[in-house]
């Protein structure tokens, strides 16, 4: 049976959870949908925030941007001319000691910047958007490195370059994606191959083993054209081949948008794959033979949640967690937290929350029971006394077990976008951070906010974007 410990600095009373923001930093520009990633990038032992920003085809100060993890000050700015949403990685290949940072986003946008100053290293491609679409290069997805492919000792990146905003929602022909192993030291492109059955992409590809074996695993479709989960054998990418790609899930309505968690939820051993669909489908699906575990369909609901993964009963089997919106981009009547167990398929939780919900969410054994509690931002529609509609947000921790919920920090002005919460601990004191990112959307401040939890987990089952591994992975 698994149990976490939580040895307790806070307590848990009254719907708040004893907590002090630590600092703010203010984003002139950015709108957040990168979630903040951390590293140490001015050798003084805390772990510092990086994030990317931005509104599409707008040029911005916050593009990319560094702020001090203990201060909250900002150590450097990038600015760029369109929206930078993937989250940050990390590698030194400037040979300063100090991790360089590696992002991307719309217009073949992808950097790799130096950490220490923000300077920037390589950068894909430096012409217009109209440019490089008429190159063939549009919209970068990614989550994570690779080992070195290209024998020049350092990490390279796996991509997915595609998606056309410029075409109709109606609009059938889509430019097919790529999928793509970048050179770290570089940005040249090392390995390219197109989308089986020439497809549309906006999935960040990722590597799961089977039987020692490595797997890239992707998706194609969008949010009104239909698509698949595949699965590639790495070692065909490498070869610029699809040849043995496999099926591991399909839709006919809409596409595979949203990155896929992985966990052994049968128990033999191998990882399992869990995904949310665009048009309200829920799915679990066995890694060894590829066939569906469980399936959940939400009538009339889409999903633009990357779901995670969490311990919410009490067995040893991990457990899968989403919000989904019921109507079609963008008018929505409601939003639903979703939680599923992962060894039955049955639903654990569906409960109605907030409004224009579509930020990750990360869970956390808060109260040691051993029984993790879900943290999102959760965002409200207000009225002020002169009758003006606003939007704010509150970092929500909802026990799901005792149908309870605490709140972390004081409200704000504006939304969570897409950007997930993380638990953190920056200053390696064992003791653990919040941070979050909400955007002002004109009517309020772009915040990044640190918020000291003041506890000590043994149970950090998901504490950010794609789990403790940033890869989807929980074991």
């Amino acid at each position: 049976m698994r149990f976490g410990l939580l040895f307790l600095l806070f307590f848990v009373s009254g719907g708040s959870i004893a907590q002090g923001m630590k600092w703010q930093y203010f984003a002139d520009s950015a709108n957040i949908f990168s979630s903040p990633r951390f590293t140490d990038l001015n050798e003084d032992g805390v772990k510092d925030v990086v994030l990317g920003g931005g509104v599409e085809d707008v040029a911005i100060t916050h593009g990319v941007f560094a702020i001090n993890g203990e201060s909250g000050a900002l150590l450097w700015k990038v600015p760029t001319s369109t929206q930078i949403y993937t989250s940050a990685l990390f590698q030194d290949i400037s040979g300063d000691g100090i991790d360089d940072v590696f992002i991307g986003g719309r217009a073949a946008s992808y950097y790799a910047l130096n950490g220490a100053t923000g300077e920037i290293i390589w950068q894909f491609f430096e012409g217009s958007a109209n440019e490089s679409r008429r190159k063939g290069y549009l919209n970068f997805f990614g989550t994570q490195l690779v080992e070195d492919v290209d024998g020049d000792g350092y990490k390279d990146l796996l991509v997915t370059n595609g998606g056309d905003y410029l075409k109709a929602p109606s609009d059938e022909q889509r430019p097919t994606a790529q999928l793509m192993i970048l050179s770290g030291a570089t940005g040249e492109v090392i390995n390219q191959v197109y989308m089986p059955e020439q497809r549309e992409s906006y999935y960040a590809p990722h590597i799961y083993k089977y039987k020692n074996k490595e797997f890239v695993v992707f998706g194609t479709g969008g949010e009104t054209v239909d698509g698949k989960l595949w699965q590639l054998s790495y070692k065909r990418l490498l070869k610029n081949s699809t040849k043995g790609a496999k099926v591991v899930a399909q839709d006919s309505v809409k596409g595979f948008i949203l990155n896929s968690v992985l966990a052994d939820i049968t128990g033999d051993g191998h990882l399992d794959l869990m995904n949310a669909q665009m048009d309200g489908k829920l799915v679990a699906v066995n890694g060894k033979n590829k066939k569906t575990i469980w399936k959940h369909q939400f009538e009339g609901a889409e999903c633009y949640v990357t779901p995670s993964l969490g311990y919410f009963n009490k067995d040893d089997v991990p457990d899968f967690f989403t919000i989904i919106a019921y109507g079609t981009f963008p008018q929505y009547s409601k939003f639903e937290l979703i939680v599923i167990d992962g060894a039955s398929g049955d639903i654990l939780l569906q409960e109605e929350v907030g409004t224009n919900q579509f930020s990750p969410c990360v869970a956390v054994d808060f109260n040691g029971d051993g029984i993790d509690e879900i943290v999102f931002v959760e965002n409200v529609m207000n009225f002020g006394e002169d009758q003006q509609l606003s939007i704010g947000n509150q970092v929500r921790i909802y026990d799901i077990q005792n149908k309870k919920s605490s709140f972390v920090g004081e409200k704000r002005t504006g939304m969570s976008m897409a950007s997930s919460p993380a638990i953190v601990d920056l200053d390696g004191d064992g003791r653990y951070e919040l941070v979050v990112a909400t955007s002002g959307l004109g009517m309020g401040k772009t915040t990044i906010e640190r918020i000291d939890l003041e506890s000590t987990f043994q149970q950090l089952s998901w504490p950010g974007y794609l789990g403790g591994k940033e890869n989807g992975t929980l074991k």
